[in-house]
């Protein structure tokens, strides 16, 4: 009786109020978006993968049920946004071609499940899905990224001012460490008997020794994947490198290279191209990630601003 009550008392709410109280399911309804009931199973379904890595994580039973219920409100706005955006590309009169559903539909099949269609219908069988549903899912998907890319600019122009304050204002983001332009050549314990590592660096390093391009030889000798830049892993800093290998590579002068340093089975030849002491890095440096930055703000911004205007239009019942 109290669970009506409350429920009966959200109705006759404002809708403003409605929003702000923290959702209480009734009858199993979490809200009402336009003609359309998000439940909780949705709401349960949805956010399945998040409520599992809280499980996993979580160091007591109140962290999880803390991050359970944080998980599931979140869940509950992105499932409302992302109706109301259903809706709205439906009012709009929007459409697209129903082949482009099925291409899409086939690019997922191949991407998740190896083109496989029997893996797919076993996983749906699994999760209690149909294909129609599945396919629902996809073309809801592109609504919602068509709809977002229609309202909001993909190229968006940060001003170099907007630039310049956020550097001058964030200087603590940018501040590093000592740090050395690297070259490394690896030979790994793991693809190679201590015998065959020990020879493969010898021979390396006499080759490098013999006046050898440590481009060259890092991409012949190498085990890891930058041997294909010629070992070349640009700026590091200290903290990026095990004691062994930080204690060799600061101490080399600018140009020089290392003898072989073993470290727990693994050798490896250092090149020093750079040096740079601790500092901040220049706004010449840091450019690009400032406007990575700050047009994912401002993508924000527009996203929440655009939804805002979709929320005060519809009607949004939570329950």
């Amino acid at each position: 009786m109290l669970g009506l009550a409350l429920a009966l008392l959200a109705l006759a709410s404002t809708p403003d109020r409605a929003r702000a109280q923290a959702p209480v399911p009734f009858n199993g309804i979490q809200a009402i978006v336009n003609d359309t009931v998000i439940s909780r199973d949705q709401v349960l379904g949805a956010a399945q993968r998040e409520l599992v890595t809280a499980g996993r994580t979580a160091t007591s039973e109140q962290q999880y049920l803390a991050r359970r219920a944080k998980i599931l409100e979140d869940q509950l706005e992105q499932l409302i946004d992302r109706q109301l955006i259903l809706d709205e590309f439906k009012e709009k009169g929007y459409s697209f071609p129903e082949s482009y559903v099925d291409d899409q539909v086939r690019d997922r099949i191949r991407r998740q499940f190896g083109g496989d269609r029997v893996a797919l219908t076993k996983t749906l069988r699994a999760e209690n899905r149909t294909f129609e549903q599945f396919k629902k899912e996809e073309r809801d998907d592109m609504i919602v990224y068509s709809m977002s890319s229609r309202n909001i600019r993909d190229e968006l122009i940060i001003s170099p001012k907007k630039i310049q304050n956020y550097y001058q204002t964030n200087q603590a983001r940018f501040r590093i460490g000592n740090r050395v332009k690297l070259r490394m050549i690896v030979i790994d314990r793991a693809k190679h008997t201590p015998e065959d590592g020990a020879r493969l660096a010898s021979e390396a390093l006499a080759k490098l020794q013999a006046g050898g391009d440590f481009a060259k030889v890092a991409t012949e000798f190498s085990d890891d994947a930058r041997r294909y830049k010629g070992g070349d892993r640009g700026w590091t800093e200290e903290s990026a490198l095990n004691e062994a290998l930080r204690q060799v590579a600061f101490s080399l002068p600018t140009g020089q290279m290392s003898g072989i340093v073993e470290v727990q089975g693994s050798r490896f030849i250092l090149k020093v191209d750079e040096k740079q002491a601790s500092g901040v890095r220049s706004l010449a440096e840091a450019r690009q990630e400032i406007v990575t930055l700050l047009k994912e703000s401002e993508r924000q911004r527009l996203q929440k601003q655009w939804l805002a205007k979709l929320r005060k239009k519809g009607f949004v019942r939570y329950f």
